[in-house]
């Protein structure tokens, strides 16, 4: 029994580590602020379907930019809507934006991705910026993220926050959300881009062309955001960073439901697997099987061996203080401290939501948009 013992605290050990190097990268983001004025012209690019209720307020958000409306443009994506999302864009689209509509015929396949480069190859600027149809924007969104821009950096990464309201359910995917958004910040921030979320992601367009893009990535529905971060990251000697201000925050909403939530969380973990970074994909392996331990060490505790309570509640207390210092920081400086609310009720149902959804993810299809898409 000393071995298995051993095995979880050494798991407990390198997840520890691993958050660790998170909060030590979100420390160093902040000596990296943006203030290039010369950054040149962005592209923003909204691939959407079925988005009708949220046209309104998406393109109203998009007209109250402070960045000059002659230094960006707004390309729609219509991949095949079968509501009057189309309609709703003619009455609404600010002036410098234009539509791009996908007909029938598109298989279902990592649909997003290639309504992205359709989008990319009708941009007319070197910077690209990618969202979704359900955010909203800070004044000076576009330009912050602009500002981090020289003739080094090939991506900036920005910061992504849930609207909550009073429901339990949607606190917890808030500071769940959070909890994703630093991770990838603090792993920029220590020089190994990992994860970030393409409703605030930035690139040179430059760069997509010489990496090839998404070309070798269709096999994937999910992925438009981290594959093409690693993929440039271990490609090219460009850098990358993460536009650690409040002002650079893009909105988006919660799931409605416990289904929704948990098919957008199959969808994210759909590829981890296939990361061509062998060593990433060892890490992600070592950190399912901590969660996977947490619970088999409470079970082992209560039908086999009480020790295991000990090196159970030893791994639980390790995670809930690195994982709040972490959130405790992105609290003070980028979100407010009130998403830290429910964060031990969330502590403790994270453990089956995380390995069934990475379960579900690797063997199983997810819906999106109504329709059963493929990994």
């Amino acid at each position: 029994m000393e071995i298995i013992y051993l095995i979880f605290i050494l798991l407990a050990l390198h997840y520890v580590y691993f958050i660790g190097k998170v909060y030590a990268g979100l420390r160093r983001l902040q000596e990296t602020s943006g203030k290039n004025e010369n950054a040149g012209l962005i592209s923003v690019i909204i691939p959407l379907r079925n988005e009708s209720e949220n046209i309104k307020s998406l393109c109203a958000s998009l007209s109250s930019q402070s960045l000059a409306e002659d230094k960006y443009e707004i390309i729609f994506i219509d991949d095949n809507s079968n509501d009057d999302t189309y309609e709703k864009l003619l009455n609404y689209k600010p002036n410098n934006s234009k539509i791009i509509r996908v007909e029938n015929g598109r298989d279902n396949q990592a649909r997003k991705k290639k309504a992205l480069i359709e989008g990319v190859i009708n941009s007319g600027n070197p910077i690209i910026i990618s969202t979704d149809a359900d955010c909203s924007f800070y004044p000076r969104w576009l330009e912050v993220m602009l500002g981090y821009f020289d003739e080094k950096t090939a991506i900036v990464a920005g910061p992504v926050e849930l609207k909550s309201d009073e429901k339990l359910f949607s606190k917890i995917q808030r500071l769940e959300f959070a909890g994703l958004i630093l991770t990838g910040a603090g792993l920029i921030g220590v020089n190994s881009p990992t994860i970030c979320s393409a409703a605030n992601f930035a690139y040179r367009k430059s760069v997509f062309e010489e990496v090839g893009g998404y070309n070798d990535q269709l096999g994937f529905s999910s992925g438009d955001d981290d594959l093409f971060l690693q993929k440039v990251a271990s490609q090219t000697s460009y850098k990358i960073k993460f536009a650690f201000e409040r002002e650079a925050m893009v909105t988006t909403k919660p799931r409605n439901s416990a289904g929704e939530f948990f098919q957008q969380r199959k969808r994210w973990a759909s590829k981890g697997l296939f990361y061509n970074n062998k060593k990433l994909v060892l890490k992600i392996i070592l950190i399912f099987l901590f969660y996977v331990g947490l619970l088999l060490q409470l079970i082992g505790g209560l039908f086999f061996d009480p020790v295991l309570f000990l090196t159970f509640g030893l791994s639980l207390l390790l995670k809930i203080i690195i994982e709040y210092m972490v959130l405790n920081y992105g609290a003070k400086t980028l979100y407010q401290k009130e998403i830290l609310h429910p964060f031990l009720f969330a502590e403790i149902i994270q453990i089956p939501y995380i390995i069934t959804a990475a379960i579900g993810g690797l063997f199983g299809n997810f819906k999106w948009k109504g329709e059963v898409v493929k990994r």
